[in-house]
């Protein structure tokens, strides 16, 4: 979202990056859209209640699929019906993917194919040379019983203090989900005396993003070569009960550690850092994280899914998975095999370079804010929608 921002600057328009959840109630969020000439909601579902509020006020707008509205939030009636308000009224739909933009077409029919764009998102790196990440590991292994007592807490004791799971979330302040060009790789791989093998996640932790589902895999195979590696899972807790569930389950596991996000540039040193790059989710839409590695010159292990499908090659740009044995196989495959390692991490550099430019990220917006521009000049902008 910032490297969006970055872009519609660059574009000679004034931007104000709000987040749907610092909006409390309607006089707030009418408060913030009165006076925009044009807004642009990332996320049908997060930002369905600010594209209605536009529609009412007559501000155009731009609707962009994240990923989870399209795949996961489509099946819940009560999210489907505010999406498709926020489509029926949107000037233009942005989709990471061809396939998104083939989802959302069959979901709302009434859609016309040339009001969705697709925008294969950007990707930027920018790791800090000077964080110490074998330091930052240690430490998570000296937290790690500190951890374990921070989340013994019954389901009973969360729900008398009003945690109830489902209810709390905390807002992502984790690497941003629209990034830049790749650039080369300026850090070593992690020593292999400390945490090697070095496995990566990055996910918000709520139950689409799967973080331990090979969890018990890893333990297992960790424990067979003395507990030496590491399994990081890092991101912000977006789902108050399910991130109990992981930092509790991960005391148990052999060499699996959880952590808060870091800000971009420590959080790439630690992907240039990594072994593996791993996305476990159930559904993505075009995984940030994915695009980073790949730009970072770390190789990508994703389960196979079709929004990892979108950018990884099995055996070209990086490994899939489709079980925790599988993820095992091709783990033990990258790690034996450096050729492999070579070829996929060129091939994957390669991609991102030519297929998630950020000037033609930058272009692509700039047409559609321009478009909706021009609607608002004209009074009878939303019929024609229909």
């Amino acid at each position: 979202m910032y490297l969006f921002r970055a872009h519609v600057e660059a574009s000679g328009w004034s931007c104000d990056l709000r987040d749907p959840e610092d909006l409390p109630d309607a006089a707030a969020v009418t408060a913030a859209v009165a006076s925009c000439d044009v807004v642009l909601g990332l996320h049908l579902y997060r930002s369905g209640l600010v594209l209605a509020a536009c529609r009412a006020l007559k501000v155009p707008y731009v609707a962009c699929c994240g990923g989870t509205d399209v795949n996961e939030c489509l099946q819940v009636p009560a999210m489907n019906a505010v999406m498709q308000e926020a489509v029926a009224g949107a000037v233009s739909l942005l989709a990471f993917t061809a396939d998104m933009k083939e989802a959302a077409l069959a979901a709302w029919p009434f859609l016309q194919p040339e009001r969705v764009r697709v925008l294969p998102q950007a990707v930027s790196v920018c790791p800090d040379d000077a964080f110490d990440v074998a330091h930052f590991l240690k430490s998570l292994d000296g937290d790690q019983a500190k951890q374990a007592e921070t989340v013994s807490e019954s389901f009973y004791e969360i729900r008398e203090r009003g945690l109830v799971p489902g209810q709390t979330s905390v807002p992502f302040n984790g690497p941003s989900s629209t990034i830049t060009q790749g650039v080369p790789r300026t850090q070593s791989r992690m020593p292999r005396d400390v945490g090697y093998p070095l496995i990566v996640l990055i996910a918000g932790l709520r139950p689409v993003k799967d973080v331990l589902y090979v969890a018990e895999a890893w333990s297992n195979w960790n424990a067979e070569r003395e507990g030496r590696g590491r399994l990081l899972i890092m991101g912000p807790a977006l789902d108050a009960h399910y991130a109990r569930q992981v930092h509790s389950e991960a005391s148990r596991w052999c060499g699996v550690r959880v952590a808060d996000s870091l800000k971009p540039p420590e959080c790439h040193a630690v992907i240039a850092s990594a072994t593996v790059l791993l996305n476990s989710s159930l559904s993505e839409g075009m995984s940030a994280a994915v695009l980073e590695a790949m730009a970072l010159g770390t190789p990508v292990l994703a389960r196979d899914i079709p929004g990892n499908r979108a950018v990884v090659r099995h055996g070209e740009t990086g490994m899939l998975f489709s079980c925790p044995d599988t993820f095992v196989q091709q783990l033990n495959r990258l790690l034996d095999e450096p050729a492999l390692v070579a070829a996929v991490t060129a091939n994957a550099k390669a991609y991102v370079a030519a297929r998630h430019h950020p000037r033609e990220e930058a272009a692509t917006l700039s047409i559609v804010l321009r478009e909706a521009a021009v609607r608002r000049q004209n009074a009878d902008w939303q019929e024609e929608l229909v």
